[in-house]
């Protein structure tokens, strides 16, 4: 036997927390306990009394201690290749238009105003249904813009699928990303019948702050109050098993804000919602490229100041969920074979932030239509972290799957946050674990 590879340790008073990153196991150890599994360790795991024995399965139980003969690297490899390659999964992800009812300054977004015609609507249809076609799940995002200014192509986009889905025999799911203005009671009534099982709203702190950084952007009127309302009828009025996920933009202007953001989300929204935060970074384009929201506060560390966010709103009731909480092998909704992002134009882009026209690798109603967009796609789903020494020797590699995927087709690398506060990221862990007992 040994000690797992993924296997890192945190300190508590009067004991250990064991976390390990592969398995997303973690368990308290009192100073003897991990006394006692330093020396098993030292001894090859030859265990000399009763209590060893004890602790030695539990901990093997929990993949703490593995198999001499395991590969945890080659089977992660494995795993990760399968997750890639997944038979019988498609995930598609459609901009039914590029235009907002918002004026947010951080949009990394160059919004065009441009909606998906009713002839782009069907050949985006009569392009996915070749490849239904042994097609076990179809998993769709809807995005934008803001994709609730758009509900007429959604119905019919969902109808259409829903068609083929009796013909085809294959499960079908959608999730929607909306700024939730026009999250109304009429939308709210059709979730469930257009399979969406996800609806993620944003909100950038308590109202003041809010308002001066979502708001309308023809009357410039603040959205919070609209917003709240909309999530609230969400939660009391869908009958489906649709859950909530509240997104909370942090920057240095809101975050001391956030406490009294919590106290104002009703109960009702704590107990259909899973709440997490995420730093606003500077963009290269969009309405203020190159622009700092989050420089002071997220520092060389950005997990270092969402734990106590984390820990504070987690103590209040609320259901939280970073992004590596699930035993999933892939860093995002781009890391799957076939996996492309449809905008409204019909044209094909292999990630949610590469929308400009000479990054398309094709369009719905020509497929790929030349070998070098072809080849394009073909290497951006080969990129793999699996080339990189400082990856291969990480302890968090399972954590963040190699990152993101178009930054290292770019040739950078973009670390997980929690590779600059590990003890911090595991104590964090460890309270929410408590709250469960």
């Amino acid at each position: 036997m040994k000690s797992s590879y993924y296997n890192i340790v945190a300190s508590i008073t009067g004991g250990k927390v064991l976390y390990n990153t592969m398995y997303k196991n973690i368990v308290e150890l009192s100073l003897d306990e991990y006394k006692l599994l330093l020396k098993m360790e030292r001894s090859g795991f030859a265990v000399s009394s009763e209590e060893e024995s004890k602790l030695l399965k539990f901990l093997t139980e929990q993949m703490f201690i593995v198999d001499d003969n395991l590969d945890e690297l080659e089977y992660f490899k494995l795993e990760w290749n399968r997750s890639l390659y997944s038979s019988g999964v498609l995930n598609h992800t459609i901009l039914p238009n590029l235009a907002c009812n918002l004026d947010c300054p951080y949009c990394f977004e160059s919004k065009t105003g441009r909606f998906m015609s009713r002839e782009d609507e069907e050949n985006y249809l009569a392009w996915l249904e070749p490849q239904l076609v042994g097609t076990k799940y179809l998993y769709l995002s809807w995005f934008g813009g803001e994709p609730l200014l758009s509900k007429n192509t959604i119905e019919r986009i969902t109808e259409g699928i829903l068609r083929m889905e009796k013909q085809y025999g294959f499960e079908y799911a959608a999730n929607i990303v909306t700024n939730g203005v026009l999250l109304d009671k009429k939308f709210t009534q059709r979730v469930e019948t257009l399979r969406i099982k996800s609806v993620q709203v944003t909100l950038d702190g308590d109202r003041d702050i809010h308002d001066s950084y979502r708001f309308a952007k023809k009357s410039g009127a603040g959205t919070f109050d609209t917003i709240l309302e909309n999530m609230t009828g969400f939660c009391r009025d869908d009958a489906s098993d649709a859950v909530l996920s509240i997104r909370v933009n942090v920057t240095d202007e809101n975050y001391g804000s956030l406490p009294a953001l919590f106290e104002r989300i009703p109960t009702v929204i704590k107990d259909k919602s899973v709440l997490m935060f995420r730093w606003v970074y500077s963009h290269s384009n969009g309405r203020n490229p190159g622009k700092e929201f989050s420089e002071k506060m997220k520092g060389e560390s950005p997990i270092t100041n969402l734990i106590p966010l984390y820990q504070l709103a987690e103590e209040m009731g609320f259901t939280t969920n970073s992004f590596d909480e699930e035993l999933t092998y892939n860093f995002c909704e781009c890391d799957f074979d076939k996996a492309f992002l449809i905008d409204q134009d019909g044209d094909l882009f292999m990630c949610s932030h590469s929308m400009e026209k000479e990054e398309s690798v094709g369009n719905v109603s020509s497929g790929f239509s030349s070998q070098r967009n072809f080849s394009r796609y073909a290497r951006f789903v080969n990129t793999t972290p699996f080339e990189d020494e400082e990856c291969l020797e990480c302890k968090i590699l399972p954590l963040c799957k190699g990152g993101c995927r178009k930054a290292r087709y770019l040739g950078t690398k973009v670390c997980s946050d929690v590779r600059w506060d590990i003890p911090g990221y595991i104590l964090q862990k460890h309270q929410k674990a408590q709250l469960f007992l």
